[in-house]
């Protein structure tokens, strides 16, 4: 049986960086492990675009659904945004419980106040007390069953105040409380060396706004990041596909993809869902008529 959090665990002993880009679906994490990524990311923003709410507005119980059908098409670990933990510890253990239950490799936790307000995609973000912070990254830990699960700590500390001391008291004080990996979110290459050298030990996972142009891989294991998440990109591939597509068809009265070219992409997209098992059961068990044999 596939362990996630195991896995995961494996990974990051392995010392390489490990590049997990973001899913919007189940179809789009299928995409995504079949390119040979060796995990995959849910975010929050993704979660709420794909069911038209917004962010700030997903519900534990969505998120729990999210997670458990993207997870269901693919066989990597799977990393899933819990948001500032969907309340206060209490609400977190509920949480954690819940979402490490449907077989995911790991969660991470942030440190914005809750319930979140529609505001901080406009650049009007907020922080909790450091102290309230730790105490629900503390319980989040301990409710785990599986010690294999992991549990990252983000802070938006450098967005919000700009202040790199912030941030690193931030870090210091969760990786203090025991998390397995540490999120800076807009934390760039040559900044990591600060929270490296006060943080010793605890992995640090790249994550950054997707107006900031992306560093390399190669730039990215050099500064020290032993993880890179990508939350948007995929969302923004989707939405300018899907546009340019129909888009055409409205202006125009016409479609602008080929036949040949659709037919391919049907073909692939069967057998990347795994149609072909299904068509050799059906095989076994029928003639060419459709009629059974047994």
């Amino acid at each position: 049986m596939f362990d996630g959090p195991q896995k995961l665990r494996a990974l990051l002993k392995g010392g390489r960086l490990i590049a997990a880009p973001g899913a919007l679906d189940a179809l789009t994490a299928r995409i995504i492990e079949n390119i040979g990524f060796p995990a995959v990311y849910l975010g929050g923003n993704a979660m709420g675009l794909h069911l038209c709410a917004g962010q700030p507005m997903v519900t534990m119980t969505e998120t729990v659904d999210c997670a458990r059908r993207v997870l269901g098409g693919i066989e990597v670990p799977l990393i899933v945004d819990a948001g500032a933990g969907f309340g206060e510890p209490a609400h977190t253990h509920r949480a954690v419980r819940e979402l490490e239950r449907t077989g995911i490799a790991a969660i991470h936790i942030d440190d914005q106040p809750y319930p979140k307000r529609a505001h901080y995609h406009i650049g009007k973000g907020g922080l909790v007390p450091i102290s309230e912070a730790v105490d629900k990254l503390s319980v989040a830990l301990a409710a785990r069953r599986n010690k294999d699960f992991l549990i990252f700590a983000r802070t938006d500390a450098l967005r919000v105040t700009k202040s790199i001391d912030s941030t690193i008291e931030r870090c210091r004080a969760y990786a203090a409380a025991g998390v397995d990996a540490l999120m800076v979110l807009d934390l760039a290459p040559e900044q990591a060396a600060a929270i490296r050298r006060e943080v010793p030990g605890v992995p640090l996972a790249w994550f950054v706004s997707p107006a900031t142009p992306a560093p390399s891989l190669k730039d990215l294991e050099a500064a020290g990041f032993q993880m890179a998440l990508y939350p948007f990109n995929t969302v923004a591939a989707v939405v300018e596909a899907v546009t340019s597509t129909w888009a055409e068809l409205h202006t125009n009265g016409r479609l602008a993809q080929s036949p040949a070219t659709n037919a391919k992409l049907r073909d692939s997209v069967q057998h990347l869902i795994g149609m072909p098992t299904y068509w050799e059961i059906e095989k076994r068990g029928a003639d060419d008529t459709g009629k059974g044999t047994r």
